[in-house]
């Protein structure tokens, strides 16, 4: 699972930091990203054996520059509510994960207090809760992590799941590019004259995040919506190409 990066937001108790880093090494996962202050002497001494993660720790100022470069984002949260659903159990977040195996996948796990902030959720398209006692549902952010790395180290052994892997899926690079012509020709052709409501760049985030489009999908999004942009206007709209293409 050499594509799975583990993301502590801003890890506020002395050790939670050094206990994921154990469980991670007794599940074969080494990428730790830390937003927020580098681990104390604590996170060492609960890391047994396993600091050479803590020392290979990358470190951001904030959550979007800790997930700019993976392709695929999934959030751990203990909420949930009209605002906030729920896209996948950690069984599901496991099957998710290892049908992208060629691709840079993060698993966001927040604060030990209050979680993540909407603006920092909005970075993270898809969501993972796991299932506890409804009137003590906030669990503890290594056990948390534990869980989560448990199911993705175990899932490839069961021999019933039927796991079918998607080989050609896009990468966020070109999923990025197709997302922003979209909202480009919305622009364009009005739709936001008026006040909205929806996150249309966080919408599009999720749709593409559960449908996992390969560039054959990702063009014929660019041709509708290049389309709809002539029956408004008049005209196409240009777009630019990547470096693959431009060498086609």
């Amino acid at each position: 699972m050499d594509n799975i990066y583990i993301i502590l937001v801003e890890p506020i108790y002395s050790g939670n930091v050094g206990a994921v880093a154990r469980i991670m090494n007794n599940f074969r996962f080494t990428h730790l990203r830390i937003v927020g202050s580098i681990p104390d002497k604590n996170d060492y001494y609960l890391a047994m054996h396993s600091e050479d993660i803590l020392e290979t720790a990358e470190l951001f100022p904030d959550l979007g520059a800790a997930v700019a470069d993976l392709d695929r984002v999934v959030a751990f949260s203990r909420r949930i509510g009209k605002t906030k659903p729920i896209d996948m159990s950690p069984r599901k977040t496991a099957q998710y994960v290892h049908q992208l195996k060629h691709l840079k996948i993060g698993l966001v796990f927040g604060r030990e207090t209050f979680g993540l902030t909407d603006i920092e959720a909005d970075l993270c398209p898809l969501r993972c809760h796991i299932p506890a006692n409804p009137d003590f549902p906030s669990i503890n952010l290594a056990q948390a992590v534990a869980i989560a790395v448990w199911e993705l180290h175990g899932y490839p052994i069961e021999k019933d799941y039927g796991l079918k892997a998607i080989p050609h899926a896009a990468s966020m690079k070109d999923i990025a590019m197709v997302k922003n012509y979209m909202i480009d020709v919305m622009k364009d052709v009005g739709y936001f004259r008026s006040w909205e409501h929806t996150n249309w760049e966080a919408f599009f985030d999720k749709l593409f995040h559960q449908l996992n489009p390969n560039k054959t999908t990702l063009y014929r999004f660019r041709q509708m919506f290049n389309r709809f942009h002539v029956l408004v206007t008049g005209k196409g709209k240009g777009y630019p190409l990547n470096d693959e293409e431009s060498q086609d």
